[in-house]
Formats: structure tokens, sequence, C-alpha cells
């Protein structure tokens, strides 16, 4: 395109001031991509990738107006910051996301007649057939300039790979070669430098800056139990200045560290996958605009958060890799000259992160089976897929994926096939891996005890050559950033905190698909009430005394009885609740029902006995979608008596949900009063 550097210079300042200056490597980037280079930018988070393609767009723009930038982004809020920081060039920036459906046309249109500068989608809008035909026969011929963010995600080897990131170098690899190519992370070792370049090409410019994060101080604090951890984060956080991040590796222990906060009066959020659109967007303007104190969030609080002034990132547990965990730090202190990371870490960290190396990948007897019931069932759509497996629904998405990226698969219609393909896993590179990700993982344990400068040693992991002491973290002063010690005060109350705490069971409003009952609509007069659950199983509290005495006492204790009763009297007061039953078990005949008799005894509730279980079916632990969960709920049990009035449902342990909702179901479409679950224990899986 021949752009000079003064020309470049002369756009940004335009935009920016008469005094700005670029960053480091900033200019040549921008040069590169203007003059048709294959680039990739690897810069710290802070650097300001953005800049670079979005200047780059403006001068592209102002040689052909018909050309547009296509922007892959992973993440919906990714986008929404980088159309606020596009503001700044006077851009006209859209994105096409499953959030805006209704808009697509009247975008796609605009990009088309020119009006849109540039367009954000996320890979897995790639994989959708409609948008495939739109871009193909209406826009690629129209794009300017090809943008991959959070390139690592397009290698197998990347901390945070994505199936979907595969269909990306298929369609740059059909771009005309005069269209510039640029790819940007800041989270990409040699490695992951060498995978990006075998899909990219081997011709791309690497333009690499030194990763070493001058505004953060790091601190590790080896804390083993959750009690301890909560008390350390209530005892300092009010000496960090700002707003910050605590990253938890659960859902479970995301909502803990919110509830804490908030008791101890605390203003705190927490953010999580499974939350609704509405009030993801509530708890972020929150953060974004300094209303609260913390924000204790799961991963899926993620990339592209582009706030300068996050005071601190702590961790609750440790992370699986270093890679993940300096992305995470990085998104402190970006515009502060001073910001902290403080890291816990303990004895339930790796078994956590163990868990999910061990179910990144489908195994080889997942993906037959998936295959197997696409082969025998052509059009099936992936619900449907799901409820003839048994596979988590999670599980079957992954399945559906991989086969799709891989080719073995097609979706047409919302329906999949088989293609001519032989299907045949490629079990050695999982396993490779999966064994990257041990050794990942044994690297952050030594990480927590180095007694190195944390940042040198972080960039060493990232190979960058430039690495030097940050002469800010604990390790190069020598001395705590922050005391250690935990009263036993503060850890009692803390240990009864988490033995009150509990759970919320939502009740369900559907069935898994339109062959329960004849409706995938569960009629709301014959949906349970909202209930209550004690404890996480496990956890320190309640959740391992139902751990003891369900597996080796085969006895609830009295104590569990009490705690109960203390929990659900103003629940029961509250809904006029004037009777219990319970679900039985075949296997543990007087397990639940001695709990139940003993529990409605000390609350003055009728005992009954409304539900019997009539066919030893498998166990509900062992049913790993919502299907074959209703199934085995559906056939095992019938109403054999009814109160018309408010009841109480009580069980040991809630995991799906399905037992409890199906016997619910049975209950009230007998005549039974409101039905109002609890459960000792929740047993549900780890989740993000």
């Amino acid at each position: 395109m021949g752009y000079s550097s003064s020309e470049i210079i002369s756009e940004f300042q335009k935009y920016y001031g008469k005094d700005a200056s670029f960053k480091e490597g900033q200019l040549e980037a921008v040069e590169a991509v203007l003059n048709n280079q294959r680039t990739l930018v690897v810069q710290k988070t802070g650097w300001g990738k953005s800049l670079v393609y979005f200047l780059a767009t403006k001068m592209i723009r102002k040689n052909s107006q018909r050309k547009f930038t296509i922007i892959i982004s992973p993440l919906l809020v990714l986008m929404n910051n980088q159309i606020e920081s596009a503001a700044q060039l006077e851009l006209d920036v859209r994105t096409i996301n499953s959030e805006n459906q209704n808009e697509w046309e009247n975008i796609i249109e605009d990009t088309s007649s020119g009006i849109v500068d540039a367009l954000i989608i996320s890979p897995e809008r790639l994989a959708n057939e409609d948008f495939k035909q739109e871009l193909s026969s209406h826009l690629a011929s129209k794009i300017g300039l090809f943008v991959v963010d959070e390139a690592h995600c397009i290698s197998d080897w990347g901390h945070d790979f994505r199936p979907d990131y595969r269909r990306i170098v298929d369609l740059v690899n059909l771009l005309p070669r005069n269209v510039p190519v640029l790819a940007t992370t800041a989270t990409a070792n040699n490695r992951v430098i060498e995978d990006i370049k075998v899909q990219l090409g081997q011709d791309i410019v690497v333009s690499r800056g030194p990763l070493i994060r001058e505004s953060i101080a790091i601190q590790t604090i080896q804390l083993n139990s959750r009690e301890e951890r909560l008390v350390w984060i209530l005892d300092h956080i009010n000496e960090i200045p700002g707003t910050g991040i605590i990253y938890c590796l659960t859902v479970n222990d995301c909502k803990l560290v919110d509830r804490w906060l908030k008791s101890n009066g605390i203003d705190s959020e927490a953010y999580y996958a499974d939350m609704d659109t509405e009030e993801k967007n509530t708890v972020v303007e929150k953060f974004m605009d300094n209303k609260i104190k913390a924000l204790s969030a799961t991963v899926a609080f993620g990339m592209g958060f582009d706030k300068p002034d996050i005071g601190f990132v702590i961790h609750f547990q440790k992370p699986g890799n270093l890679v993940a965990y300096y992305q995470q730090i990085g998104r402190a202190g970006r515009k502060l000259d001073e910001a902290y990371a403080i890291m816990l870490y303990g004895n339930e960290d790796d078994e956590i992160n163990e868990y999910f190396i061990d179910s990144a990948f489908p195994t080889e007897k997942d993906m037959d089976e998936v295959i197997d019931v696409v082969v025998k069932n052509p059009g099936k759509n992936k619900r449907s897929i799901a409820g003839l497996t048994n596979m988590k629904a999670t599980r079957v998405e992954k399945c559906l994926k991989n086969l799709e990226v891989n080719g073995d698969i097609y979706l047409e219609n919302r329906g999949y096939y088989k293609t001519p393909r032989p299907w045949k896993p490629d079990l050695e590179k999982s396993k490779k891996i999966t064994e990257l990700r041990y050794k990942e993982l044994e690297n952050i344990n030594q990480y927590a005890v180095t007694k190195t400068c944390y940042m040198e040693y972080i960039a060493k992991e990232l190979d960058d050559n430039t690495a030097m002491t940050c002469g800010k973290c604990s390790n190069c002063l020598h001395r705590k950033l922050f005391e250690t010690d935990i009263s036993q005060d503060e850890f009692d109350r803390a240990k009864k905190f988490i033995k009150d705490d509990y759970n919320v069971i939502k009740p369900r409003k559907q069935w898994p698909d339109t062959d329960c009952y004849g409706s995938i609509r569960i009629p709301s007069d014959l949906q349970n009430q909202q209930g209550l659950v004690l404890s996480n199983y496990g956890d320190a509290g309640w959740g391992r005394v139902v751990s003891q005495n369900k597996y080796k006492d085969n006895y609830f204790c009295d104590d569990l009885v009490e705690a109960s009763a203390e929990l659900l009297d103003p629940f029961v007061k509250d809904n006029e609740i004037e009777s219990l039953t319970f679900i039985p078990s075949l296997r543990r005949p007087e397990l639940v029902k001695d709990f139940a008799e003993r529990l409605a005894k000390r609350m003055g509730l009728e005992f009954f006995e409304g539900i019997k279980k009539d066919k030893d079916t498998i166990c509900q632990k062992e049913l790993n979608n919502s299907r074959k969960q209703w199934e085995n709920a559906d056939e095992s049990f019938v109403v054999v008596n009814i109160r018309n009035e408010n009841t109480l449902l009580v069980d040991d342990m809630v995991d799906s949900g399905w037992t409890l909702t199906v016997c619910g179901y049975k209950l009230l479409a007998e005549g039974n009063g409101k039905i109002y679950p609890f459960a000792l224990a929740n047993s549900a899986g780890k989740g993000l």
C-alpha cells in the first residue's frame, strides 16, 4: 500500500494528540501490516495490540473505502471493549454474535455497502452455515485486513486452545495473498509461535516485546484450607487500593467468596459462565465503574477486559499453568504505578486442576459413542444426540465440535451427519498435549515456592530473552508484601460461615426433550418451588460431615438434623410448609427415611411416605445426561400418598436435580400441595 512512517505517525497524532508517541514496536507492526506482510504481534497485556489493527484499518479505509477489517475475537466482552477503543479513531465497528441475531442482516448489509469499518465475530460464527455463505459470497472480496485476536488459541499447544480456531486457518488460506493478516497475543512461547507459523505461514513477521509487567508486585502464600484463604482475603482486601479480581477455579468457590465478602460488608459481585447475559452485563458495569471492591470470578471472566486501573488480582487457588496465570494477573495495573498479584495455594488445587486436564479432551470411547449415534441417527440435533448417549451434554458438545472441525461429521439444518471420511482418533496428539498440561502444572507448583523473582520466572517460561528481575515482588524485596498469619478466632468464624453456607435449588422449567410427558415445558403448576441445599458435598463444614455419614457411618447424625432445621425454620414458616416426605432408596432404605423422620419431628411437620421406589435402577450419579437421568427417575418412582398442603421433599444429595423434579412433578400431578425440595449436599461437578 506504500504508506510511509510519517503518514502513519500523522494519522496517529491526528486522533491521539500531536505529542502522542507510539510504544516500542507499535509503528513497526502497523507498517508491516500495511505492507501486506503476515504479522504476529506477541506483546504484554496493556501494550496496545488493538491500536495496531485499528490504526491500520483507518489507513486502509482512507485508501479504499469499500474494504473492511474482519476481526476474530473469542469473547463478547472483548468485542465490546474493542468497539469502545475503536471509537477513539472514529471507526464504525460492529459485532456479530449470538446475542444480536436480529441485527445480523442490517450489519452485513452495512458492511457490504461500505459503511462498516471493521466487523468483529467469534470463531464460533465460522461454524454457522448461513454466515459462512454470506462471508464467502458477498464479503470475502471486500476484506482489507484479517485479524486473529488472542492468536494463541489457534495453537494446539496454547494454554487456551479452542477447536473453533482451526476454522480460522482454513479461511485465512483462502484469502488472496495481498490481504494482510495480523495475529495478536500476549501469551505465546516459542513452541506456540512455531505452531502459529506452521498454520499461518513461515514467512510471518514476528513482532515480539518484553513481557515483564513493571507495575505488578507478586506474592504467593500457602494456605491449605478455604477457611484460611477467606480470612486472609478479608484481613487484607481493604489494604489494597482500588478494585480487583479474585479468581476461583470453581463456580462454587466463586459464589462462596462473594457471599463471604458481602456478609462482611465488602462490596462484591460474582461472575461465572452460567449467568444470564443481563446479569453479567450488570456485574461488569459495576466492576468497570469501580462500584465494587472485588469481583469473584472464574476464568469465564477472561480475556480482553480493558480496565486500566485494576488494583489487584488474587488467586483463591493456583491456576493450572503459568501462561494462563500471567494473562490473568496481566489485567492488573495497566495504567497504575503499582498493583498486586497474590496467589493463594493449597492442598486441593492440584486435584481440581487435574480434573480439568483429564476432562479437556473427549476420549476415544466418547467419540466412538457419538459417531455411532450420528451414523445410526442421521440428522439428529445436539440435544437428541446427547439423549441417545450416556454422556453429559457438555461432553457431547466437545465431541461434536472436535469431530466437526476434524471433518468427521458435518452440520446441516441443525442436524449432524457422518462424512465419507473414515473415523480415526488422533490419540497420540491428545496424549502429548495432556502430558504437556501436567508438566505445566508441575511448573506452576515450582513457581509457587520459588525463591527467585516471580516475574522473571514467568517471563522466562514465555521464552522472553529480555527477562530480568522486577524489583517489586516479595522475593526481590526479601520480605512479605502482606502478612500471612491467620487468627484462630477468625478461622473459626470462617469455618462456621462455610458450615452455614448453602445453595438454592432452582426449579427446572422444562424437560430434556418433548418426549418427556408429551411436552418440553413443565406446566407452572407442576413445577417444584425453589428449595434449599445445606452444603456442597465434600467441602469444609457440613459437606464433609454428609460424606462421612453417608459412606462410612450409614447414619446422618443429629448435628445434621439440627443444622438443617436451623436453616429451614424460617423457610418453612415463610412458605407455610406443613408436611415432609422424602426420596426413598432400595440400596440404603433407612438412611434418608430415618433422617427425614427425625427432621420432621424436630420441625413439627407431619411426616408421610409419599413416594415409593418400585424398581432398582442404576444410580443417578452413573448417568451423565439429562435425558438418561429423567428416564431413570421416571421409571423408578411412583406416588403412593399425597397431602393437600405445602410439603418439604427431602433427599440426601442433589446433582442434576432430575430426581427431585420428577418426584415433585408426580406428587403435584396427583394433587399434592406445593413441593419445596431440600437436600443435605450439592454433589454437582466442578464448573466454570
